[in-house]
């Protein structure tokens, strides 16, 4: 290219017009800023809604699902060993004696009854002794010859081989029969034991004196069974005194001593004790210092899905009073909060957890109650969708709901579920507040537990002919898929199931 061409190109190019510098890095103007907002906006709204949609959708598909699932009434195989208690509450003249029996499951047989207490209450109202973890001590007394005298020990027993274990000898004792008469169902030696779940700890508690007023409370190495602390508990005032014991943690303890006047228990006392056994917080002496219904509160303390605090279930099944979850500090056990549980939704049969923080609580109206535990506030009370006829078959009394033949309730692992046992047996969905599933094909149900994963559900059922079984059920679906040789020594209640541990493990 020629000079004169180059020239001639440049001199073009220079005349063409070219915006200032500094405009060369400013951002271009949005067009159609308006419109593009809209555009936005529809889009976000059309993926919330489309999210909205799919997660009804999602839903909708895992419920159809698990109905699909539920309808096949399958059971998870598996080999438990269910514990029963048996030989009372009984009047004081009757002669048996409480026990603790094994059933092995699915096989259906009694391999082994253990001697020892397992009650604690009277003949009408009461309760079982509580478990956690896979051993347990039952106290037991044996005759010596002298009148009024007795040799106690605590028997061990593997839970887990269903087998007897170690001895803790705790001395002759001089048990006096005006206690028995006083209040019928309490056995020769008085006493509830309990083991914390990881096993290193073993609390005794027992009621001596006139009345049973004298209760001493002692804590053993669960490792080597030697006494690690001692502590006497006495109160005056009418009427006798039975203690229950609560494991709450390796170390901490809480000690329930209940007064009962009448046959009736009247009022509770509670007593929160620390590793020395010294207590840390107690609620007792008058109702301005109870907890709320009278310190009747339940024997399922438990964790709070939201953080480190106690929660404890309150309810008169008098209905005397109103009932209340109560949040206690997990260091100091004083009350952070509680929440009311009005009395016209009934009586308070238990409570379970959500890992959502959301606390579950069933009574006998029917009722479901919501709690949110991280701000002790209560969300709403849901009344069961199910025929109401139904469940008054079911609940026949509220006053009945403590006592041995009353109610019995247990929990799925993950709170969604409550098994429900008294005359018929029902599966309540307590996210949803209805029943999905109830028979009454077994005869009549006293009694239910289940395996601690949740996969097997077991029913103590009595036919017409006053025979007492173990039923294996479909837990979805509570369709039979078995059940046990006919049961000696009239169980009424189911202690504990646990997975058998084959021999040599």
């Amino acid at each position: 290219m020629s000079s004169d061409l180059r020239d001639l190109i440049r001199k073009d190019l220079e005349q063409i017009p070219l915006p200032p510098s500094e405009r060369w890095t400013l951002r271009p103007a949005r067009r159609g800023g308006f419109l593009s907002a809209g555009v936005v906006a529809l889009v976000i709204a059309l993926v919330v809604v489309g999210s909205l949609g799919a997660g009804q959708a999602l839903r909708a598909l895992r419920d159809r699902i698990e109905s699909d699932r539920s309808a096949t009434g399958v059971v998870v195989p598996g080999e438990d060993f269910v514990y029963l208690s048996d030989g009372g509450p009984t009047p004081a003249d009757d002669g048996r004696t409480q026990a603790m029996q094994v059933l092995a499951m699915p096989r259906g047989q009694s391999v082994d009854r253990f001697i020892g207490s397992t009650y604690v209450g009277t003949a009408y109202e009461g309760g079982v002794m509580t478990i956690h973890g896979d051993r347990v001590f039952l106290p037991v007394a044996t005759i010596t010859g002298v009148a009024g005298e007795y040799e106690t020990h605590l028997q061990e027993i593997d839970l887990s081989r269903g087998v007897a274990g170690r001895r803790i000898a705790i001395g002759t004792v001089s048990i006096p029969s005006a206690l028995q008469a006083e209040l019928p169902g309490t056995p020769v030696f008085p006493a509830e034991t309990a083991v914390s779940s990881d096993g290193t700890s073993i609390w005794l508690v027992r009621d001596t004196g006139d009345h049973g007023r004298t209760t001493v409370v002692d804590r053993f190495d669960g490792q080597t069974l030697s006494p690690l602390a001692h502590i006497v508990l006495s109160s005056t005032g009418p009427g006798v005194v039975r203690s229950r014991v609560v494991a709450l943690s390796p170390d901490r303890v809480a000690i329930v001593r209940e007064h009962f006047e009448s046959l009736i228990l009247g009022a509770a006392d509670w007593y929160f004790l620390d590793p020395q056994l010294e207590v840390i917080a107690s609620y007792a002496d008058d109702s301005g210092h109870r907890l709320p219904a009278g310190g009747k509160c339940s024997a399922d303390v438990q964790r709070s899905p939201a953080n480190a605090e106690w929660l404890v279930l309150c309810s008169d099944s008098s209905l005397s009073g109103d009932g209340a979850l109560v949040f206690l500090d997990a260091n100091t056990f004083t009350i952070s909060a509680t929440v009311s549980l009005p009395r016209e939704r009934g009586f308070a049969i238990g409570m379970a957890s959500a890992t959502d923080g959301t606390v579950y609580v069933l009574s006998d109206r029917p009722v479901v109650a919501r709690i949110d535990a991280r701000t002790h506030r209560s969300i709403d009370a849901r009344v069961v969708i199910q025929a109401r006829s139904w469940f008054d078959q079911l609940l026949p009394q509220a006053a009945a709901a403590k006592s041995p033949g009353g109610p019995s309730v247990v929990f799925s692992p993950d709170g969604r579920y409550a098994y429900l046992a008294g005359g018929s047996v029902a599966r309540v969905d307590m996210r949803d507040a209805r029943v999905i599933a109830h028979t009454n094909s077994f005869g009549a149900i006293t009694a239910v537990g289940l395996s601690p994963g949740g996969e097997r559900l077991y029913v103590l059922a009595t036919d017409g002919a006053g025979v007492r079984r173990i039923v294996l059920v479909a837990p979805d679906t509570l369709r039979s898929v078995g059940q046990s040789a006919p049961i000696a020594n009239d169980p009424f209640a189911i202690l504990a199931v646990r997975p058998q541990t084959p021999a040599g493990q």
